[in-house]
């Protein structure tokens, strides 16, 4: 049991990291899909990628050293079905007129680990059929699938690390691991009236679809801004002979890229996936000038900063001026920070504030979804 829980320790551990890898492919593909994304939705998935990194590391660890897996002799796999009920049979120590024998049967390995291996994959199945809304042959398909990607991991020494497999390939955990998939889905079926169904999933995403959360604004956000962070790294690349400053190539990205599409379309590519667009507060047209204000008061201020640093390092010759003057851009930029951040947190926790930045700029992003 100590093992098990390790596994399961160590999957929350990590959790994190994946759920921060995750969060914007998962929050880019339904803001563009259905324009909105419910709590219920966040719960869901993510409870079922931690159910799928548990599995796995329940599955593979603990890993052993590759010096003692060189040394097994071991078989490498089982092919004959129902092997199991032959060792539950010859190994348990079972005897129902026995009431003395019952507990110690439940702690057999003969037991354990068929029930283990039933059990594993009951969430699965009750993932599929609820909330991917998978029939019976397709969470059947599905599970079998993902039961035959762990064995064939194990019998590739987790996919060439180790010289040979440390766990055995089992034809039994196939069939043991898609009964729990078929398990779950009946489970799933007894348990759906006590759940938020579809219909009202839908529903609460339709209403949704004109709300500009702080997560869908975020969503734009990181979208564009990774798109100019991978094009600076790609120009700088190719230009690194000409010797541009990096806070030019940036600049000039966010021209490009930002800018330029916003005057336009009132929207860049990664509004435009998101749904979004800009508008003006109490006018039909959007005044370009108030483009620009938005933008200088959402990030302008920092480039002008970083700009006047370096003007003023290249002007400057003395090291305690240059020193003086960078202290004080650092703590202009400082302050702003903190305004930008406390403004997103209270528009975290207080939807209905407005941004500083759209409120003095008087434009806001609306949803193109109607």
């Amino acid at each position: 049991m100590s093992i098990y829980l390790y596994d399961v320790r160590m999957a929350v551990t990590i959790f994190p990291f994946v759920a921060i890898l995750i969060t914007l492919p998962i929050l880019t593909w339904h803001y563009h899909k259905y324009g909105a994304i419910t709590n219920w939705t966040i719960v869901m998935l993510y409870s079922f990628v931690l159910y799928l990194m548990c599995a796995y590391f329940l599955i593979m660890l603990p890993l052993p050293t590759r010096a003692s897996v060189a040394k097994l002799t071991t078989i490498k796999y089982n092919l004959v079905p129902l092997t199991f009920v032959g060792e539950f049979l010859k190994y348990n120590p079972l005897r129902l007129s026995d009431t003395s024998t019952w507990i110690p049967a439940l702690k057999n390995a003969s037991f354990i680990q068929p029930v283990f291996n039933i059990f594993l994959t009951v969430p699965l199945g009750m993932y599929l059929h609820y909330y991917f809304h998978r029939n019976w042959k397709q969470t059947l398909a599905f599970s079998f699938c993902l039961s035959l990607f762990f064995e064939l991991t194990q019998l590739s020494g987790l996919y060439g690390i180790y010289p040979r497999p440390y766990r055995l390939f089992d034809v039994d955990d196939l069939l043991l691991n898609s009964l729990g998939g078929l398990l779950g889905a009946g489970i799933a079926t007894l348990i759906s009236p006590l759940l938020p169904s579809k219909e009202r999933i839908n529903a609460s995403i339709k209403e949704n679809t004109q709300r500009i959360s702080i997560f869908r604004h975020a969503a734009a956000f990181f979208l564009d801004w990774g798109a100019i962070l991978i094009l600076t790294i790609i120009s700088t690349v190719l230009l690194d002979q000409r010797g541009l400053p990096l806070v030019w190539m940036i600049f000039t990205w966010v021209i490009i890229w930002l800018i330029i599409p916003e005057l336009i379309w009132q929207r860049t590519l990664g509004m435009k996936i998101i749904h979004l667009k800009i508008t003006d507060h109490n006018a039909d047209t959007l005044k370009r000038r108030r483009i620009l204000w938005r933008n200088f008061l959402g990030y302008g201020w920092l480039f002008g900063l970083l700009f006047l640093m370096t003007i003023i390092d290249d002007l400057l010759t003395n090291s305690v001026h240059k020193q003086l003057a960078t202290l004080i851009f650092l703590g202009l930029a400082l302050v702003f920070l903190t305004i930008w951040a406390v403004d997103l947190l209270i528009y975290l926790f207080r939807p209905q504030h407005e941004l500083f930045f759209e409120k003095w700029s008087r434009t806001e992003l609306s949803s193109t979804i109607h």
